[in-house]
């Protein structure tokens, strides 16, 4: 009889084990491991990376982050040859090509359906125009980044100039240039824009280099507006209040540009960019910040962008991805990168609001300016306006640029360029569509 019950209880003893193994197997989950390629600069360095993963493996200790940190050269290459071979592809990544979006996986249920994270918390314009794709959300805002003019508060003292507004207009640009013309002291007023139909175009009434359809350029190219201005273009560089294509030349041998004048004091205004603040500050150059000026009643437009950080469609861990990217790009990544990163700006207004330098008048000019409509709300839906249409009417910049055409010439030259631009244009869209 004791041999009996010694059995029933040996076998209940097994019994309960292989319950408890059973258990313990259920609540235990084998680690995964993620890849992420990515680069790294002042306003991402690579410590506050890895103080991310860090931040985000203390809280999901299933997960594990391994980041492979390169040149952006290495990346776009690196990304490129896996993107074409359809395998090798990390499970997260920038996705800052175009032709790069058919490989990155939907999140639109994921973010709609998450209660940790919501489209909401992003800027409008940056979230809208820059991660959604075929009404697909197809990465998360990274940072943002946008063109305004940085007038240096010195040099307008120093010559006697008031300092711009928010209001200012185009022909106001050009009068303040040639007021803070100085050439005693190798000092131009201010800069060139980089190139047509980016924001100063739109501000100034100069919509789009072609129809919304994508089949037509004459009317647009050569319109009235387009004209204007390209004349206000010729007037600039008329009134020789900025450097000339050769000067740019030489001093960008010299390894100065833009920026590196207007720290030195040498350009009164410049178009530049939040990583141009940053350098600013770090000068102690006292400086203010206005949008690009505006023919008055005209819509306020600015040139924006925002790196696109995603998750690769054929990840095998796309649900442990998603944690790691929604903590990255959310708040708490985006707190880590904003204190520790030098000039990374989150496309998070709430975080935004944090900045160091949040009160200062400065600071304050570039918030507004996040606020216009930005120019990539017809060119993410037109891909052959810049590498195209642009380019086969460059002879037009041009020609302009090197001060070699007459006033009265602006509309005849417009015109000579529409044969070129709709032949761009006709070829392009059975490419990229649009």
């Amino acid at each position: 009889m004791k041999s009996g019950i010694c059995k029933n209880l040996m076998t209940l003893a097994s019994v309960l084990v292989l319950l408890l193994m059973s258990i313990g197997g259920v609540g235990a989950q084998d680690p995964v491991t993620l890849t992420w390629w990515t680069t790294s600069g002042r306003d991402s360095p690579e410590p506050a990376i890895r103080n991310v993963i860090a931040a985000f493996e203390a809280e999901h200790p299933n997960i594990k982050v391994d980041v492979s940190i390169m040149a952006e050269g290495a990346y776009n290459d690196l990304m490129s040859t896996a993107i074409a071979a359809g395998e090798g592809v990390p499970d997260l990544a920038w996705y800052w090509s175009n032709n790069w979006l058919p490989q990155a996986l939907d999140l639109t249920d994921r973010l709609d359906n998450d209660p940790d994270i919501s489209r909401d918390i992003f800027h409008t314009e940056y979230f809208n125009n820059w991660v959604v794709w075929n009404d697909m959300v197809i990465a998360l805002p990274y940072d943002i980044g946008a063109n305004f003019v940085m007038y240096n508060k010195d040099v307008f003292d120093d010559e006697g100039v008031p300092y711009p507004t928010q209001d200012w207009t185009p022909e106001e640009y050009i009068e303040i240039a040639k007021a803070l013309r100085n050439e005693d002291k190798r000092r131009w007023g201010g800069d060139r824009p980089r190139g047509p139909f980016r924001a100063l175009w739109r501000n100034m009434g100069a919509t789009n280099p072609y129809s919304d359809d994508s089949t037509t350029v004459e009317g647009y190219i050569n319109g009235p507006e387009s004209v204007a201005a390209y004349t206000w273009l010729w007037d600039l560089v008329d009134s020789g209040a900025t450097p000339t294509p050769a000067d740019l030349e030489v001093l960008g041998t010299e390894g100065t540009g833009p920026v590196d004048l207007f720290i030195a004091g040498r350009l009164g205004m410049a178009t530049l960019n939040p990583g141009s603040m940053v350098s600013t500050l770090e000068a102690g150059v006292n400086f203010g910040v206005v949008p690009e000026p505006r023919v008055p009643g005209n819509e306020n437009w600015v040139h924006g962008w925002a790196l696109r950080a995603g998750i690769w469609k054929n990840s095998e861990h796309p649900d442990e991805a998603w944690e790691f990217l929604k903590f990255w790009n959310g708040v708490p990544g985006q707190r880590i990168l904003m204190e520790q990163g030098l000039g990374h700006f989150p496309p998070i207004p709430s975080l935004l609001a944090e900045y160091e330098h949040a009160d200062t008048e400065w600071y304050q000019g570039f918030l507004t300016v996040l606020d216009a409509t930005q120019t990539a709300s017809w060119r993410k839906d037109h891909p052959c306006w810049r590498g195209a249409v642009i380019r086969g009417v460059r002879d037009a910049w041009d020609l302009i640029m090197l001060g070699e055409i007459g006033r009265d010439e602006v509309q005849a030259t417009l015109d000579a360029m529409v044969e070129p631009g709709q032949a761009a244009l006709d070829e392009c869209v059975p490419r990229l569509g649009g």
